[in-house]
């Protein structure tokens, strides 16, 4: 496939990929650098972006070679407490296998009651007529409800990962301070919910990261805690995210909607494809731990390495007419939930909430338009969602 990106004459193409994950349509320039740049230096961030599928799975591939220790953000920000997404093994695969015995089918599939409990009260909760504001009022209300029932907190307790969150997920414009203050308050009140599982273990996520196993001892509660705070945020955002982007895909497409609220089975294939078709994480990094040789070009060692999983779930050499949104798209590889060793253990999760919030979204709603002159997209280096998504009938 040719593509060209529309540009002024005689100026140079802008090709920096994370202005582009809060503009309407990123794929112009995922498709320019797909086709014709499949290795590229932004200059002015020194990041060096690969974009064709094959490629992304080469970097995900080989930790040995592309660490994640280092930060796996465009900015460069390294943890000063590492989490299952900042390791490579073997210190990954530790961690990795103590979490997931929370996320084992069983407890997964057991959640949905629970997911759909609180997705049918969000939207009962909605107007019947006038405007309301998909994302302040369902689609990020629903992550964090879900995530407190997940780690087994008391639901008066709920606002704080919620008021916490939000200063630190959405924190541009925020004061340094202030998401210092807010990383502090949830941690400290994480600890202290840690320290009441361990005298009083339930059954629920955070007793279990607590709980030893035959095999394996159990996590230290500073562990547990990094674990609960990396979910309490990258568990709620990507899916309030995904939440958002499927709502303005539908009303993007009313015949795919009209078919899904004839057919709800259809559900599931679809929200694959949503997730394919406008990815909530558009790219995370890595770091070169030696020089790599890619397309022609050296990548040296200690540069940071982002993988364009956006750009890669349009790729054509993997996907049939990736520019059509087919809810029925069948195999769908899609690099939406990472792959490999960093395949996200909450991916199934994240489906289920999609898929059940569409599900009680469209019973109440199956005509609604999103209000396009109103919508907010959220400013981030990675993850593509909505900061206000005005719903109308």
């Amino acid at each position: 496939m040719l593509c060209t990106l529309p540009s002024c004459e005689g100026a140079p193409l802008d090709l920096d990929p994370i202005p582009q994950v809060w503009v309407d349509d990123p794929h112009p320039v995922y498709c320019e650098l797909r086709a014709h740049h499949p290795v590229y230096h932004v200059a002015a961030r020194d990041l060096w972006v690969v974009s064709r599928y094959e490629d992304v799975q080469t970097v995900l591939r080989s930790p040995e070679r592309f660490s994640s220790a280092f930060g796996v953000v465009p900015s460069g920000y390294a943890p000063d407490n590492p989490t299952i997404i900042t390791t490579d093994p073997p210190d990954h695969t530790a961690i990795r296998k103590s979490v997931s015995r929370a996320f084992t089918p069983k407890r997964m599939a057991e959640l949905e009651p629970v997911v759909r409990r609180l997705a049918r009260a969000l939207v009962a909760e909605l107007p019947d007529t006038g405007e309301f504001d998909a994302f302040a009022q369902f689609s990020d209300l629903l992550p964090y409800q879900v995530m407190a029932e997940l780690l087994g907190l008391e639901p008066e307790t709920y606002g704080v990962l919620k008021r916490c969150g939000d200063v630190i997920v959405y924190s541009s414009g925020v004061e340094a301070s202030d998401m210092e203050a807010a990383g502090r308050e949830l941690t400290a009140f994480l600890a202290e919910s840690c320290t009441r599982r361990r005298q009083d273990p339930r059954d629920d996520l955070m007793s279990v990261l607590l709980s030893a196993t035959p095999d394996d001892a159990a996590l230290d509660e500073d562990a547990v805690v990094a674990m609960c705070f990396l979910l309490t945020l990258a568990g709620t955002e990507t899916t309030t995210s995904g939440m958002g982007n499927a709502l303005m895909t539908l009303d993007e497409f009313p015949d795919a909607r009209a078919r899904i609220v004839a057919d709800r089975s259809l559900l599931s294939t679809a929200v694959d494809e949503m997730i394919r078709w406008d990815s909530p994480v558009q790219g995370l990094s890595r770091v070169t731990v030696q020089p790599i040789e890619l397309h022609g070009t050296v990548i040296p060692e200690g540069a940071r390495v982002h993988m364009l999983f956006a750009a890669a779930n349009r790729d054509e050499t993997v996907f049939a007419d990736p520019d059509r949104f087919d809810i029925e798209r069948a195999p769908n590889p899609h690099l939406g939930f990472g792959f490999g060793i960093h395949h996200c253990l909450g991916a199934s999760l994240a489906r289920t909430e999609i898929r059940v919030g569409l599900d009680e979204f469209l019973t109440r709603f199956p005509d609604y338009r999103v209000r396009r002159d109103e919508v907010v997209r959220l400013r981030s280096d990675t993850n593509r969602g909505f900061a206000k998504l005005p719903i109308g009938r």
